[in-house]
């Protein structure tokens, strides 16, 4: 809780009967991530006149109190940004010859926001505070959100403002249903998007006037990458902020034969389950997967399809194993969480910054623990064999059919069968099985986005090794 918001809990707190919403909406904010001001106001227990002057002295920022004190609107970039991408997050830009962009904003403290703006803005934002019935009597003066239709074609720029605000919806379906990833792509009739539910691809409205190249060039922009590059493939991430939590988008685009395909990976920081009984394994396994990890050192790996969870579960592992007595140090591609305490590297190839050559740097740092995100050529495979061999323990993913699978994956690797029958301690196969949606029985409703399913049920097999 910030200052402001401290403060704030001890003002209301006087309130005559008011301490139980206090308290509920305490709990609420920390569950949503929002600022207790924030939730306060919108949930209606306290005036944004009442809040939001005082929110703006305590952070030294202007104050406007009505429309007519606002100053003057940037009509260019309330029609580059388009007057609807403002709404859903709260402010209007104001005109600046120089220096620094001021916009209005009904919450000054969301840094993913300000970050956001600056970045689409292509300049440093000054916050004003202002009410959102300020902001909203601003807007609905603001010109119309559209486009010559010449400007539409021009995909290196991707400022039109249809396009920003179909990427901008098309992402927030995404993140309201649950989605893992999004998939832009070229076909030959055009542009088609769908989004991954409960491991199923689901088909997303698009819009007939809106050409692929656009949507392709608003997402590189968005993630910085090179819009002008569409012959190789690329790798990028951008964040965005939905309801006040910041998701966090990873970008991969590749080459096809009717254009770009683009697939969009949804990280949401808040929605990382670590704990055993969160991911849904059944106490006797959590029981024999511990004792398997809790051992000084040796190997031990996770298998299964893509999207089965594995990276969740190596996050709960070393969340369990965490403590100021262990150094541990993980090697990934990419970090999708950042886990507080532990060491995380990042693999990046286009340097050389390889598995291997991390893992023989990591070996120099003394580690207890080592997580390698991924087992992928015999280098890495007989690197993490020699440092589970000489004391360290070594948590991995390993691309098998079935948990029995994986010594003989190692061996096909490269590395002496008499090295990986002494270091390899357990391996842990699971998968998500599908369940039928309990409002259709699997017939396809709203509620499941008409796949028909609900959460997926977790299947694991573990075999240990002495």
């Amino acid at each position: 809780m910030s200052p402001f918001d401290a403060d704030l809990a001890r003002l209301l707190s006087a309130r005559p009967g008011f301490t139980a919403d206090l308290d509920r909406a305490k709990t609420m904010a920390t569950a949503e991530g929002l600022p207790l001001h924030r939730l306060l106001i919108d949930r209606g227990l306290v005036e944004e006149e009442t809040v939001l002057p005082a929110l703006a002295a305590a952070m030294n920022l202007p104050y406007v109190s009505d429309p007519w004190s606002a100053g003057t609107v940037d009509t260019a970039a309330v029609a580059r940004l388009t007057p609807a991408y403002l709404r859903s997050r709260a402010a209007v830009p104001l005109v600046a010859e120089t220096g620094p962009q001021p916009v209005l904003l009904a919450d000054p403290t969301d840094a993913a926001l300000l970050s956001e703006l600056a970045f689409h803005l292509d300049r440093p934002v000054a916050p004003r505070v202002a009410t959102l019935r300020t902001l909203r009597a601003i807007l609905s003066e603001s010109p119309s959100d559209t486009v010559e239709a010449a400007d539409i074609h021009q995909p290196e720029t991707a400022d039109d403002g249809p396009v920003i605000r179909f990427v901008a919806e098309t992402l927030a379906e995404a993140v309201a249903s649950g989605a893992s990833d999004i998939h832009v792509e070229s076909l030959p009739s055009g542009l088609a998007v769908r989004m991954r539910i409960n491991g199923l691809l689901v088909p997303m409205n698009t819009d007939p006037a809106i050409p692929a190249p656009s949507v392709f060039a608003r997402l590189k922009v968005m993630a910085r990458a090179n819009v002008a590059e569409r012959r190789l493939p690329q790798d990028a991430r951008f964040s965005s902020t939905f309801s006040g939590r910041r998701i966090d988008f990873r970008l991969s685009s590749l080459p096809t034969q009717h254009g770009e395909s683009i697939v969009l990976r949804i990280l949401d920081p808040q929605a990382l389950r670590l704990g055993w009984d969160r991911l849904g394994f059944a106490p006797d396994m959590v029981a024999r997967i511990t004792a398997c990890i809790e051992r000084p050192s040796g190997l031990f790996l996770v298998t299964g399809p893509t999207g089965s969870g594995k990276t969740t579960t190596l996050y709960t592992a070393l969340a369990h194993l965490n403590s100021p007595r262990r150094k541990i140090v993980t090697v990934e591609d990419p970090v999708e969480y950042s886990l507080p305490g532990v060491q995380q590297v990042q693999v990046q190839e286009e340097i050389g910054l390889t598995f291997a050559r991390i893992l023989r740097s990591i070996l120099r740092h003394d580690p207890n623990v080592i997580m390698v995100g991924e087992i992928r050529d015999s280098e890495t495979a007989e690197i993490a064999c020699r440092a589970a061999q000489v004391g360290r323990l070594v948590l991995s993913t390993l691309h098998t059919r079935d948990a029995r699978g994986a010594r003989t994956r190692l061996v096909d690797l490269g590395v002496p069968d008499y090295i990986v029958g002494d270091v390899l301690r357990g391996v842990l196969a699971q998968s998500l099985a599908l369940t039928d949606c309990p409002d259709c029985g699997g017939a396809g409703c709203r509620t499941c986005a008409f796949t028909g399913t609900s959460a997926r049920r977790l299947e694991a097999d573990l075999v240990t090794f002495d």
